[in-house]
């Protein structure tokens, strides 16, 4: 069964046929994101596994608010870099302070888009939007960026003529494999110009029998009992991923290092260490 919704869309209000109806008896990354980030936008299921989840990685919470910190940092430095339109892909539920706040922040004039489609952010975030001229919410799924990128909404708000910024917040481990992803960062850059760029973090697992490496495959192994798809890279496989961008300083790094000495919020397991994060420029 499928539902209806009416987005804010530049054109006018459109209706489209965008996914599923709601399922209760399922969690949502989208809303188990949402507690991570102290968010009130979920249900009993959402609870019954964040608390699982908790068990064998208590520090969660702490890296969902490093990586919603590394994105305001990046989204900075995309704008310096002569970035107005940032697409917002895998955006999740609404926060006490949106992506967008951070947009306008630092380009009053900027446009985002947003993209998801799991049916609880496409209700909240449509909602949240009405009343923005430069904040849009396109319903379709993240990993088909033909879909994506003819959407009406991307369509209208966004010049092709000028960089983009691309935002993966952590919505990435969902694909198998390495050629996949980076094959699906050139699908979305490819309409954009030189000088747009890709701004992502990505569970990672070394993968080198470390303690690191063991609590990251205690924590993968438990997210997998509820969403199969999901997997962590290493940082030699996320690095493939980006071989024919320019990756800035600090290269891909953890978040926990990603920052200047007297920035970095490192925990005292080392939990920070678990996403990695990269900002990259299509040369």
């Amino acid at each position: 069964m499928w539902i209806e919704v009416v987005g804010a869309m530049p054109e006018g209000d459109v209706t489209r046929r965008v996914g599923p109806e709601l399922d209760l008896s399922r969690p949502s990354d989208a809303r188990i994101y949402d507690l991570m980030l102290g968010g009130k936008n979920n249900f009993e299921v959402d609870r019954q596994v964040f608390a699982e989840l908790l068990k064998v990685g208590p520090e969660i919470p702490q890296l969902a608010a490093e990586n919603r910190r590394w994105i305001a940092a990046a989204i900075g430095r995309m704008a310096a870099g002569g970035v107005s339109q940032f697409l917002d892909l895998g955006c999740g539920l609404p926060a006490e302070r949106n992506l967008h706040d951070e947009v306008l922040a630092v380009a009053p004039s900027a446009k985002t888009v947003y993209v998801d489609n799991d049916v609880t952010a496409i209700a909240h975030g449509q909602a949240l939007l009405a009343d923005y001229r430069r904040t849009f919410f396109a319903a379709a799924d993240i990993l088909d960026p033909a879909m994506v990128l003819e959407h009406p909404t991307v369509v209208d708000a966004l010049d092709r003529d000028r960089p983009v910024g691309l935002i993966f917040g952590l919505t990435l481990h969902t694909l198998p494999g390495t050629d996949q992803l980076r094959q699906l960062l050139a699908d979305y850059l490819a309409p954009f110009p030189s000088g747009s760029f890709v701004a992502i973090t990505h569970p990672m697992n070394p993968n080198d029998g470390s303690r690191l490496a063991d609590a990251a495959t205690s924590i993968e192994a438990k997210f997998r009992e509820y969403f199969p798809r999901l997997r962590f890279r290493t940082l030699e496989e996320l690095t493939e991923s980006l071989a024919d961008l320019e990756v800035l300083a600090p290269g891909i790094t953890d978040l926990a290092h990603w920052w200047p000495a007297d920035e970095q919020n490192l925990s005292p397991t080392g939990a920070a260490r678990l996403i990695l994060g990269a900002l990259a420029r299509k040369p």
